[in-house]
């Protein structure tokens, strides 16, 4: 690697410290009580030396926004791929325990974008972005499954909705109330994808 490369390596691990420590002061303080020095703070950097990254907090915004949905749908396109010669059942079930698991995971992301929704706060014009398109992707697994018959209702639109609506649910709950007494979480996921699954059947 040359030195021109190593630089630039080194120049996106330090722009990803700042994202990641900015999706975790926006999702625990909120958007707009959180600053570029408090941001560099929290990863122990020079207020002053932050802004050779990034101009302002807008701009981490930005990157963060596109950092979170890429990751989201990376989440939901690595698991699919991996039923790639099964039936469009256990394509579509992929789908599913790859949401889950993206948020599981991911918590800060999967709240910043999902249950924060601060594109929509700021009303910032973010068409055809990564987000959607694994609504798209869990569309096309759902209009897949249709056509082989394992589910019934004509509908990819409705019955793609109720499924995110589903998803999100459990997704979230786990997130937030971890304190709750859950059951073992690996079989409520399980049960609870089976149901989805025997629901839209």
């Amino acid at each position: 690697m040359g030195r021109r490369e190593k630089r630039q390596q080194e120049v996106e691990e330090m722009k990803l410290d700042i994202i990641n420590a900015a999706v975790q002061l926006f999702t625990s303080e909120g958007y707009k009580n959180v600053s570029m020095r408090k941001i560099a703070q929290k990863i122990e950097y020079s207020p002053t030396a932050i802004y050779n990254y990034f101009a302002n907090k807008e701009e981490i915004l930005q990157h963060l926004l596109s950092y979170s949905y890429r990751i989201f749908l990376n989440s939901l396109e690595e698991a699919v791929a991996k039923s790639e010669g099964s039936s469009e059942e256990e394509r579509l079930n992929a789908a599913l325990y790859g949401y889950i698991g993206f948020g599981l995971s991911n918590p800060d992301y999967y709240q910043f974008i999902f249950i924060g929704n601060i594109d929509q706060q700021h009303q910032m014009d973010l068409p055809n972005n990564d987000r959607y398109k694994g609504f798209l992707l869990l569309m096309e697994s759902v209009k897949r499954a249709m056509d082989s018959k394992v589910i019934k209702t004509a509908d990819v639109q409705l019955v793609s909705q109720s499924i995110w609506a589903s998803l999100h649910g459990i997704t979230s709950l786990l997130i937030k109330f971890p304190g709750f007494q859950w059951n073992n979480e690996n079989s409520l996921i399980r049960f609870h994808v089976e149901a989805i699954l025997k629901g839209i059947k």
